[in-house]
């Protein structure tokens, strides 16, 4: 494929699961050294490590500076709660997980936002990207609409397609394009026409699954 030269390894999921990141980035780096990462959002809140998923992440961003990390619903959520420092804003994040990520900050009472965090990982988490597009797949945390616009949706718009569930299967069957997403879980990984759906509920106890392109084939922990 002459648009796709380089391996990119696209992750799903990780929702604070540290353990299950370190093995699958270990397993993907041994199997292809050069491959560029793609982060599908969804990094914290549910699972006991959200620091330490932003600790390795922040780190492997500076390692390797062609790596894409793309906002999810739950940053998107924090982002808004940093901007708005709103009692209901917070109680829409507790009740997705949210205080499982104080804990792992040990947030001192009464802070929020993104001020229960250490600068370096606010910064991380404020650089991440709506949407990156690379040869012929655009990279999303969630099923999009094959016309749909991230790059120009004001914050209010960007967090309902986030947080979207439905899957233009026929939109992405006629585009041309193959979107990669993550966000509704699957017992297994979702090929389709257009789609390729990789949230397999590490969240939930499930695996955290990576899909290695243009091959297609897919990687667990």
């Amino acid at each position: 494929n002459a648009s796709m030269p380089q391996t990119i390894f696209a992750i799903g999921d990780i929702h604070g699961q540290a353990d299950r990141l370190d093995r699958l980035l270990a397993r993907l780096e041994r199997h292809d050294g050069s491959a560029r990462f793609v982060f599908l959002g969804d990094y914290i809140d549910r699972g006991p490590d959200s620091r330490q998923v932003a600790e390795r992440l922040a780190a492997l961003g500076l390692a390797r500076p062609d790596s894409v990390f793309l906002l999810g619903n739950h940053e998107a959520a924090l982002l808004r709660l940093d901007r708005t420092r709103s009692p209901e804003d917070l109680r829409f994040l507790r009740a997705i997980g949210f205080q499982a990520t104080l804990d792992s900050y040990a947030a001192p009472a009464g802070t929020t936002g993104l001020d229960v965090m250490p600068p370096e990982h606010q910064a991380f988490f404020r650089r991440l990207e709506p949407v990156r597009r690379l040869g012929p797949y655009v990279f999303f945390h969630a099923p999009l609409p094959a016309d749909a616009s991230p790059e120009t949706a004001d914050p209010q718009t960007l967090e309902g397609l986030l947080g979207n569930r439905a899957i233009d299967a026929a939109g992405w069957a006629r585009s041309g394009r193959t979107l990669v997403f993550g966000h509704v879980p699957l017992a297994s990984p979702l090929v389709a026409p257009g789609l390729i759906g990789i949230d397999t509920g590490a969240g939930r106890g499930g695996l955290l699954t990576a899909v290695e392109l243009p091959a297609r084939r897919f990687h667990h922990a």
